[in-house]
């Protein structure tokens, strides 16, 4: 290591070191919701859940005039989303995820499609989200993005079977659009050289209406394996201030299966101050790739945060 490189990083070390924070806040907030999801597949299971969220965050400024964060989840009688977040201003923002949390690199990318309710590759218990990029995961996820003018640029990093490593890049020059990409190898330590995603989209909004569409291409290693080449369009509308509705389209091609599966569906929710109603119907065709596996799916959600 040369000495201006050992000087710079010993400098860093000792910025840290020397860093505090100031008194900060610790907030507490929550939410609970009621559930009721039906599948043509799973008509004799229990259609009804219930959710229940608390969750618990904190911030405080440091001496560099940096924003310190910290945020943990009780989900179910465990935390199941807590992360860590260092907002350095014009620098950018570090976020390190313990589990659950992510939205830095090819996250930030991966699904521009709107929706008034659940996504139409989660609808039924059919589809299990073919064509869509994974990203690193969750747990002992790094990731930072930061803004220069209509640019933003995340990427993040998870070390698993290899390293993970993915970015995306969002650019909002033109009036009323979004242009998007994003790139990363998933697990390439696996035998079969694990994954490379691939993520291309552009959205548009007008007058209430917000129109994407995106290619997503999957390409998994090893002999044999199934490519995943996707296609997902959508369209949402403001009909007011609390009402919105959503359609959606999305094909897979899967190398070696005999079908392209489809999965189709349709999008509504009401806000009501603090209380919100959301409802989706939705259906798959040729699941995986086999023919005639066709599935169904509907809900309706009532959520509450207090």
């Amino acid at each position: 290591m040369n000495k201006l490189t050992k000087y710079g990083l010993t400098a860093l070390a000792g910025s840290l070191v020397a860093t505090s924070v100031s008194a900060g806040e610790l907030g507490v907030s929550g939410s609970w919701s009621w559930s009721y999801d039906s599948s043509d597949s799973d008509e004799s299971g229990q259609p009804m859940s219930m959710g229940d969220s608390v969750t618990f965050s904190g911030s405080g400024e440091t001496d560099q005039g940096w924003t310190a964060g910290v945020s943990y989840e009780l989900d179910g009688g465990t935390y199941d989303d807590y992360k860590l977040t260092l907002d350095m201003g014009d620098s950018g923002k570090l976020t390190f995820s313990g589990a659950s949390v992510t939205g830095d690199g090819i996250h930030m990318v991966n699904d521009i499609v709107p929706a008034a309710d659940t996504p139409v590759m989660s609808m039924t218990d059919s589809a299990v989200a073919y064509g869509v990029a994974d990203g690193a995961d969750a747990a002992g996820n790094l990731g930072y993005n930061i803004s220069v003018g209509d640019v933003k640029v995340s990427a993040e990093m998870q070390k698993g079977a290899g390293t993970d490593r993915t970015f995306g890049v969002q650019y909002t020059g033109i009036d009323n659009m979004t242009l998007v990409y994003g790139q990363g190898e998933v697990n390439p330590g696996q035998a079969n050289g694990g994954q490379d995603e691939t993520v291309l989209g552009v959205k548009y909004s007008v007058a209430g209406a917000t129109l994407a569409y995106m290619v997503t291409e999957v390409d998994i290693g090893g002999e044999g394996a199934a490519d995943e080449d996707a296609t997902h369009m959508g369209v949402s509308f403001a009909v007011n201030d609390d009402l919105t509705v959503s359609y959606a389209h999305q094909k897979v091609d899967i190398t070696g299966k005999p079908e392209n599966e489809t999965n189709s569906g349709f999008g509504v929710s009401y806000t009501m101050g603090s209380m919100s109603v959301a409802a989706y119907a939705g259906k798959t065709e040729n699941g995986n790739g086999v023919s005639a596996s066709d599935d169904e799916g509907k809900g309706i959600t009532l959520s509450i945060a207090f």
